[in-house]
């Protein structure tokens, strides 16, 4: 999948710095994590994103850094594991299946496992990936009723695109203990099937995880009602072997009864360390220590097939209210892997001298955007308009952000493709080429003058010429309706607060925009922006949001075709919606050759790019790391903000 990737979370971290950096948890108990130069390594979690979601199948507001790439991915990998030293692209080395091979003009795929094992001895098999797709099949199927509490799988899963996976298998089948068969309901790009889709599948221990309740005995469950079922072969159907949808169970039977079970485990966090569940794992490691404030110790899984094994004796993610609090704690040496406040750049020589830090700024395969509210009952209908979307990108100063509050740190985005790490050729000239609406206060005013609006800079600019017209404001806004909007965005970071204060001051003065801003918890932001929006269930009230302070998009796919952004699910921040794009999506999807691949690619680039889609901001880093010169193994860091631990080496 072409995935997206917020930073949500539950609760508020309590954390105190002191001459022993305790870390105590909102319930109640402390933990004492180990202070580095063992071979413990300490890492620093992003201020107010802690893991909240243990089980992989996550539900858009769970599809987080802090759950997926830090947290769970350590413990539970998928059958393609998605970052390669620094590339967007699948690492055969850490992936437990072979090279998929397809055949029948790219509508079969056969997947041979590796001989893995679970930390219980099990082997991991074929059937293991038949009983993830099989809860899968269940919880995305629309006629699955809902299960649990909002954050449950279901139709919501994070990752689900309409009529893309597993929509687009119409079978699946075990042929041997360590391989299966996918059949397709279309001829797909293999690079685009491999890197975007069979990246989003996860093995799942099915000898312990196959129940309904904690205390029940573990069966076949998943197989109860198996969502699709192939007729038997020779029999007369209108379409041959067709592959029929079936009834995929109640909340509390089959395989959505499975998934209701595992969805409340991992709903309760305070077990997550004594759950027996989540110690059966294939990851480099198994979980020791969890508290619901985001406290996390892990120890090296002595079972893990993959290589390198861990040499760390324990790893420990260490929860922050604030970038302050987290400076703190590196000004006292007390992490391993932290990361410098932008305000606080300059003190990097004196982290150096005192604590032997190193800097490593953390670029990743992301984006920063502020997302427009379409279907805002009350102002939708001027973010619709290309010209005002193109004259609001006008008005945001991505060269001044860079220099003046992030003391230089930073790439100036074009487009919804990141340019940067460097990546494939994917990257279209006009995106990898000037900005298509740079910096110019002039031109939006122009903009907005040629499209009736009154434009009264430092004051509240409204519309004169209501209509569809070429000269007129477009379809919905009416006479005199005013250029104001609510702005919501993640707080804790100044240098977001610094660029929204900078861009809300720049509409004014410039172009009589007015921005009413609200910071909120990174969490809310995220809610608020993934609000699982579609024509049938508009976004809400909200207006404009831009949910993290860094990148707040992350492809989670090799290939950024813009599936997720721009579907009808859950991913689709503001809900933009247009047949040419969808159009343009779809031939990246099907494309036969790399030249096919490359052209629609170009076209799918171009048209989001003219049509300003989002309110492009500087793609940041993620963070702006520092480690201590004891460790190696932290670089290249993962450019899908996935870590590795079980590289790290601390020198004695």
């Amino acid at each position: 999948m072409t995935g997206f990737r917020d930073r949500a979370v539950l609760g508020i971290a309590c954390i105190g710095i002191g001459a022993a950096l305790i870390v105590t948890a909102c319930s109640g108990g402390a933990v004492r994590p180990a202070r580095p130069g063992g071979r413990t390594v300490t890492f620093a979690e992003a201020v107010g994103a802690t893991p909240n979601y243990i089980f992989p199948m996550q539900n858009g507001s769970e599809l987080t850094d802090a759950n997926r790439g830090q947290f769970s991915s350590l413990m539970f990998l998928p059958l393609y594991w998605l970052g390669n030293h620094g590339q967007p692209a699948v690492n055969p080395q850490l992936s437990l299946a072979a090279q998929p091979r397809f055949s029948l003009d790219n509508t079969v795929v056969t997947i041979t496992l590796k001989h893995w094992i679970w930390s219980d001895g099990q082997p991991v098999t074929a059937r293991d990936v038949v009983f993830w797709l099989n809860l899968l099949s269940a919880v995305t199927d629309p006629q699955a009723p809902a299960i649990g509490s909002s954050s449950a799988p279901g139709p919501g899963w994070g990752d689900a695109v309409p009529t893309e996976f597993p929509e687009n298998v119409v079978s699946y089948r075990q042929t041997s203990t360590y391989s299966l068969v996918l059949h397709l309901n279309a001829s797909y790009n293999p690079t685009w099937f491999l890197d975007n889709e069979l990246t989003q599948i996860y093995p799942l221990p099915v000898q312990s995880w196959d129940r309904l309740s904690a205390g029940g005995p573990v069966g076949a469950y998943d197989q109860t009602a198996q969502p699709r079922i192939l007729l038997p072969t020779g029999k007369t159907q209108p379409c041959g072997d067709c592959y029929v949808p079936q009834n995929p169970g109640t909340a509390s039977s089959g395989a959505l009864g499975v998934a209701q079970f595992l969805n409340s485990q991992s709903e309760d966090t305070s077990t997550y360390d004594t759950n027996p569940l989540w110690q059966v794992v294939d990851g480099p490691f198994h979980l020791s220590q969890f508290t619901t404030s985001g406290f996390v110790k892990m120890l090296p899984n002595k079972s893990y097939s993959g290589t390198p094994k861990p040499q760390v004796s324990a790893f420990e993610e260490l929860p922050f209210t604030s970038d302050t609090a987290e400076y703190n704690a590196l000004n006292q040496g007390a992490l391993t892997i932290g990361y410098v406040p932008p305000q606080d750049l300059g003190q990097l020589g004196s982290l150096a001298r005192r604590q032997g830090y190193r800097y490593a700024p953390w670029y990743v395969f992301g984006l920063n955007l502020i997302a427009y509210n379409f279907t805002n009952p009350s102002v939708g209908s001027i973010f619709q308009q290309q010209y005002f979307r193109a004259a609001l990108q006008e008005l945001i100063d991505q060269p001044q952000y860079i220099s003046a509050f992030q003391h230089g740190e930073g790439k100036i985005e074009n487009g919804l493709v990141p340019t940067y790490p460097p990546h494939d050729p994917f990257v279209s000239p006009l995106e990898a080429g000037q900005q298509v609406y740079p910096y110019d206060p002039a031109r939006a005013v122009s903009l907005l003058k040629a499209h009736g609006w009154a434009v009264r800079p430092g004051g509240t600019s409204v519309c004169l010429r209501p209509g569809n017209g070429a000269g007129d404001c477009g379809a919905g806004v009416h006479l005199g309706q005013a250029a104001t909007f609510n702005m919501l965005y993640a707080s804790g970071s100044s240098a977001l607060t610094n660029e929204m204060e900078a861009l809300q001051s720049s509409l004014s003065s410039k172009a009589g925009i007015t921005l009413q801003l609200k910071g909120a918890p990174v969490a809310q932001a995220i809610g608020v922006a993934f609000g699982n929006c579609s024509p049938t269930n508009p976004c809400g009230n909200w207006q404009m949001v831009d949910w993290y302070p860094t990148d707040g998009w992350t492809w989670l796919g090799g290939l950024p075709t813009g599936g997720v952004m721009f579907s009808n699910g859950g991913a689709n921040a503001g809900d933009f919606t247009s047949a040419t794009l969808s159009a343009d999506i779809a031939a990246t999807h099907t494309a036969t050759s790399q030249l096919a691949e490359e052209q629609a690619m170009y076209r799918y680039e171009d048209y989001s790019v003219r049509q300003a889609i989002f309110g492009m901001l500087p793609n940041l880093p993620y963070q702006l790391t520092v480690y201590k010169k004891s460790l190696s193994g932290l670089l290249p860091q993962g450019v899908f903000t996935e870590i590795y631990p079980q590289d790290y080496v601390v020198a004695r």
